[in-house]
């Protein structure tokens, strides 16, 4: 690797007049800096970075905004478990993360911790989308922050980076899967559970425009409150049976497809109705397992929360560059390869 001195040689420069111009500090004739940029990118020359916040003692700090761990089932658990395996990674170089939990079903609560996240002078920020008002607000006020995006690829907003599935393909490929279980002439549901956000609707117009082609299967769509209780959700389906009596299968939107798993077992309807929908969470494994869920979309909660440090480790503490977009695998699941995900992250982590 190139060194100061060679680069200080080939400039024809000392030493000194090298460093100013890498830490962009004292004053240095224009043409000497660009011709000393020019010897570094032909030396491919990348400075020591890490060794120089070592000797300045710097600790670099970043914010986490998501929503309550316990919220949409848990799933957020599992985000925060790959965001605590990612810090202790980079522990030894100095990065230490701070949270910011919001519930997701208040726009007040977001924009409360939002701002805490801003006061909080991080050093780089980690957020999934809140309410779509809230957001914008929060992320026009954040351009001062190198912001990492995740749950998402879909965004109109100013990021470093975003993680995510591609949600209309996944949702397609619930349609596909759907496909295969009902038979001609059947009825399949969607079912977006609020708060809708891009993602829940990008999946939702995914489903349905695998069917849109498809004249022997009507779709039908609902919505349901994801903070809804056992009666909401049987209240729901009651009425999704009542008014289509050729139902066949259900799409849920998220990590509540249990929910609607319960009810299908209450009323004894396993391999009647058939269901699909996202995430290894225990209530959706426990069901999946029983066979009432056919088939979960995984779309890796933890390997994204790990990621995303990482990518605001590489963009801020080594000033690497970091892709735009990192799209998440879509993993079908089914009980005949559950046991082969339950600790996946594991594998990948260590």
């Amino acid at each position: 690797m190139a060194t100061i001195r060679e680069i200080a040689k080939r400039s024809n420069v000392s030493i000194g007049t090298v460093d100013r111009v890498i830490h962009n500090r004292g004053k240095v004739k224009p043409e000497v800096a660009e011709r000393i940029r020019r010897v570094m990118q032909e030396l491919n020359y990348k400075p020591n970075v890490f060794a120089r916040n070592l000797v300045l003692g710097k600790t670099f700090v970043f914010g986490v905004l998501l929503p309550m761990e316990n919220q949409d089932s848990g799933y957020w658990q599992k985000t925060v478990q790959g965001i605590r395996r990612a810090e202790d990674d980079l522990k030894s170089q100095r990065v230490k993360v701070k949270y910011f939990h919001f519930n997701k079903f208040s726009e007040r609560s977001f924009e409360k911790m939002a701002q805490k996240a801003l006061d909080a002078d991080v050093d780089g920020l980690l957020v999934t989308p809140g309410p779509e008002k809230a957001f914008h607000f929060f992320m026009n006020k954040a351009h001062n922050v190198p912001v990492v995006i995740f749950g998402t690829t879909i965004t109109d907003v100013n990021c470093i980076s975003c993680i995510g599935q591609d949600a209309f393909q996944s949702g397609v490929l619930a349609g596909r899967l759907l496909d295969l279980l009902v038979s001609s002439n059947s009825s399949v549901a969607v079912i977006e559970m609020m708060p809708v956000d891009d993602h829940i609707e990008n999946r939702s117009r995914g489903f349905v425009s695998y069917f849109r082609n498809l004249n022997h299967i009507k779709v039908h769509n609902y919505r349901a409150d994801g903070n809804g209780d056992t009666r909401h959700f049987y209240n729901l389906f009651k009425r999704m049976l009542k008014e289509h009596d050729s139902l066949k299968g259900v799409f849920v939107t998220n990590a509540n497809t249990h929910k609607i798993a319960a009810q299908i077992e209450e009323m004894e309807l396993e391999g009647k109705v058939h269901l699909v929908g996202y995430d290894l969470i225990e209530e959706n494994i426990h069901y999946l397992r029983e066979g009432v869920i056919d088939f979960l979309i995984s779309q890796r909660p933890d390997i994204q929360g790990y990621q995303g440090i990482n990518a605001l480790y590489r963009h801020v503490v080594l000033n690497d560059s970091v892709r735009e977009k990192i799209y998440m695998q879509i993993d079908i699941v089914a009980k005949e390869n559950i046991d082969y995900y339950q600790d996946y992250g594991e594998g990948i982590y260590a």
